[in-house]
């Protein structure tokens, strides 16, 4: 299905020039958009306008012309404007003069000194004096939480931090308070900002102009720090962050607006995640444990040496590995290989929860294929009409995806229905907020897809393969739904008519056609950290999710589509790249002698002559042809003794929780494991050996977020201790045990993958250098793919088809 959008655009001149824009588009974003830079203090991209600095004061010239405020007034057709007339300066300077009577002028001290927009403002228009004067007010900081403190002679009551509580964060954690000279900004209730709904995504910080909110863990000057943009390795949406750095330390992360698929907005992870890289948790050398217990460090070389002569003895199906779904793609890709290449098995897949491997499971059973998402998340900010949110708080999981969400209600008014245990704004913000009973979220959405059937809310309805599933929804009648879930009947029937309508309703179809609506869920973080429990199975919970998308044909739709969020930096990335027992790079099945053809010329030929190892180690010249052990079986096998060594890469939630307990109590069954991690994890401690690893800050490489964008990862400051990249650790071994061709830059790795990998046939580093790119990419050519469509070929699309209701 083709969506056509129709824009109605409008032409005026700025400075003379001819801009040509979308109606409603204010003369400051127009001029933007020419590269006419207009002055200002309280306008921000994304945030509704304001005019309340005055500072982009324009000029329109006609009878009904004057100056105005450039953030808040549209161009109009045929409107003249003039944005540096001596009308528009005198005025701008008069209004900085009005700041600076009161402004404190501590500029040396100020940690926004070098960046504040009032100090650039105030150079740019040449005050030098200040016929305005009488004493300063001073007032001494006041600390909002133990990250924030408000300064409030440096406050222009711009009230930017407000908004972007409110508008994007949705939380509301600070206002405006009093007025006049008195007007000031606090807490809600005057509170500490840790007993409101703060999320400590310091956005308040990131938005302010002048130094009124600073961060409380940051002491330098902007001229005393290098940069560097990355991608931030802590949730798989994928922001953009810029790293600040002096003398090799991570001083803290900035915001770059309107870069990335976060447009510069973060979350605590992201502004304050940083701060893991100097923890003193930290894995800074290499580490073996003796027989008595004892564990000791040693250098690299030793630890790689006792690792390659060990594993030559547990070639083939005894041995297996897990990639960490926070590294990198091109990590991921070189575990796998080793595992295939140099070990001789399959099995190989991702170090992930029961909830994760359950969702996975539902997710293939249904689409065909494990992805997270079958569409774009910037169509929340262009196309999304409505949204179903399932399983725990989404401002927790992913904040910055649930921004958008807040975003979309604000600006375009989309409708938003949440299925969650857990009370957050926006359940409180949504049109229906459906609380059901503990183990029952299934239950509910089989009863949501009956509902919309007997309401008649889906036009394919005589199709025969839902005429056939709708056969195994009989156990799901209104009154056992709502006897079972707890859920109102009219709360139910209110949800399944927004979602089936898209949120116009049952008489908003337009030609036959409901707008789209899209479905986020997050029960993959079921139990993760003994939190988030009650939902149910993850595995019926996405099928249902699913089964809803594809009855109310969202697939394949501009602002439809499901997304299955993991959690992790790079789940999907790791997919892609092979880290599963039954499929190949790319999704080639692994028993089909022509996927595995070229993976044998381009992998094998790196093996030398005979295998560097004492004990009989040979060179392989053919790739495994059965199935591996993966995450369902993995267990059974090493309690039974199938498999008998392992390399595992840790995961940074491994840091204070157990990733999955039942696993660690077979790894103690273990001859032999090792361990890749960053911090000293209880899975660290049950290692043989332990080789410290880079976080993605220390790191080169590419991360694929949870809507399949690769995006460029850089390193911003040398590792802690001796850490390497996984890349490096796995090449030092290959070559230690006579495969391989040397230590290969990570854009190498991804050259090789792009030759072998279809779906990311169009991924190279000098592009991801201009712009990220949606897999599945063909070419370089190709722009890349945003929407998923159903086809026959389950690896380069989507094959869904409905699952029975348990």
């Amino acid at each position: 299905m083709v969506t056509r959008t129709e824009t109605k655009m409008v032409t005026g001149k700025i400075n003379g020039l001819d801009v040509s824009v979308p109606a409603g588009t204010t003369i400051l974003e127009a001029a933007r958009m020419s590269g006419i830079d207009v002055p200002n203090l309280c306008y921000q991209p994304l945030l509704r306008p304001w005019g309340s600095c005055r500072i982009c004061t324009v000029e329109i010239l006609g009878k009904r012309g004057g100056l105005i405020e450039s953030c808040a007034t549209p161009l109009g057709e045929g409107m003249e404007v003039l944005t540096h007339s001596d009308p528009c300066v005198d005025a701008r300077q008069y209004v900085l003069q009005m700041y600076l009577i009161d402004h404190a002028l501590d500029c040396p001290t100020c940690d926004k000194s070098g960046e504040c927009y009032l100090q650039d403002n105030t150079y740019l228009h040449n005050l030098n004096a200040n016929p305005y004067r009488r004493p300063k007010l001073s007032q001494p900081y006041v600390h909002f939480s133990d990250l924030i403190d408000y300064k409030w002679d440096r406050c222009i009551m711009c009230n930017r931090c407000t908004r972007v509580c409110d508008e994007v964060i949705g939380v509301t954690a600070i206002e405006s308070t009093h007025r006049s000279i008195e007007a000031s900004i606090s807490p809600a209730f005057g509170q500490d900002l840790s007993d409101t709904l703060c999320t400590n995504c310091g956005m308040c910080i990131a938005v302010c102009p002048v130094g009124a909110l600073t961060d409380r863990h940051f002491g330098h000057h902007p001229w005393e720090l290098d940069a560097t943009e990355t991608i931030c390795g802590f949730c798989d949406v994928g922001c953009t962050i810029n790293v600040e750095s002096n003398k090799g330390i991570v001083r803290r992360t900035t915001n770059l607006w309107e870069r990335g698929v976060n447009h510069g907005y973060v979350c605590e992870a992201g502004k304050w995640g940083h701060e893991r890289i100097q923890h003193p948790d930290r894995i800074f050398y290499p580490r073996v444990k003796e027989a008595n217990g004892v564990a000791y460090e040693v250098t690299w070389s030793d630890a790689i040496d006792s690792i390659a002569e060990t594993l030559a003895h547990y070639q083939g199906d005894v041995f297996a590995a897990l990639a960490s779904p926070d590294s990198t793609n091109e990590e991921a890709y070189s575990l796998q290989q080793f595992t295939r290449a140099v070990m001789g098995t399959n099995n190989i897949d991702r170090y992930l929860t029961a909830s994760e491997v359950a969702v996975e499971r539902g997710v293939r059973a249904s689409l065909g294929r494990d992805v997270s998402n079958t569409n774009n998340m910037q169509e929340l900010l262009t196309a999304v009409k409505s949204a179903l949110i399932v399983g725990p708080d989404i401002g927790k999981t992913e904040p910055v995806a649930s921004y958008w969400l807040y975003h979309s209600r604000t600006y375009r008014e989309s409708k938003t229905v949440v299925i969650s245990l857990d009370k957050y704004p926006l359940t409180w913000r949504s049109e229906v907020w459906l609380k059901p009973n503990p183990n029952t979220t299934a239950i509910l959405l089989n009863g949501i897809a009956r509902q919309i059937i007997e309401l008649g809310l889906t036009g394919n309805s005589d199709d025969p393969a839902i005429q056939e599933w709708v056969a195994t929804l009989g156990a799901y009648d209104l009154d056992s739904v709502v006897a079972a879930t707890g859920v109102s009947v009219d709360n139910l029937q209110k949800a399944a008519t927004i979602y089936a309508t898209g949120g116009a309703g049952a008489n908003g179809a337009r030609d036959g056609v409901f707008p789209a609506s899209l479905i986020y869920q997050t029960v993959a973080h079921q139990g993760r950290g003994g939190q988030f429990e009650g939902y149910g199975d993850p595995a019926e919970i996405a099928v249902a999710c699913n089964n809803l998308a594809i009855l109310t044909g969202n697939i394949g739709r501009a602002g439809g589509g499901v997304a299955a969020f993991r959690g992790t930096a790079n789940y999907q990335g790791v997919t892609d790249m092979g880290a599963t027992p039954a499929a190949l790079p790319g999704g080639g099945d692994v028993e089909n002698s022509s996927a595995r053809s070229p993976f044998e010329s381009a992998w094998l030929s790196k093996w030398a002559e005979k295998a560097k190892t004492s004990n009989g180690f040979v060179p392989l010249r053919q790739l495994p042809a059965s199935r591996g052990v993966g995450n369902g079986d993995l267990i059974a096998a090493i309690e039974s003794g199938k498999i008998k060594a392992m390399i595992i890469d840790g995961r940074l939630d491994g840091q204070n929780s157990t990733i999955s307990a039942d696993l660690e109590t077979a790894l103690e069954k273990l001859e032999f494991l090792v361990v890749i991690d960053t911090f000293d994890s209880s899975l660290a401690r049950l290692a043989h050996i332990v080789l410290p690893k880079a976080m993605s800050l220390e790191k080169d490489g590419t991360f694929t977020s949870f809507d399949r964008t690769v995006q460029r990862v850089r390193a911003a400051v040398p590792t802690m201790g001796e850490a390497k990249s996984v890349n490096d650790a796995i090449t030092m071994l290959g070559e230690r045990m006579g495969y391989g061709v040397g230590q290969a830059h990570p854009s190498l790795v991804m050259s090789e993958i792009a030759k072998l990998n279809p779906e990311y046939g169009g991924v190279t580093y000098a592009r991801l250098e201009r712009n990220a790119v949606n897999t599945p990419v063909a070419s370089y050519a190709d722009p890349g793919t945003q929407i998923l469509l159903a086809g026959p070929d389950g690896r380069a699309s989507l094959s869904p088809a409905f699952v029975a209701a348990r």
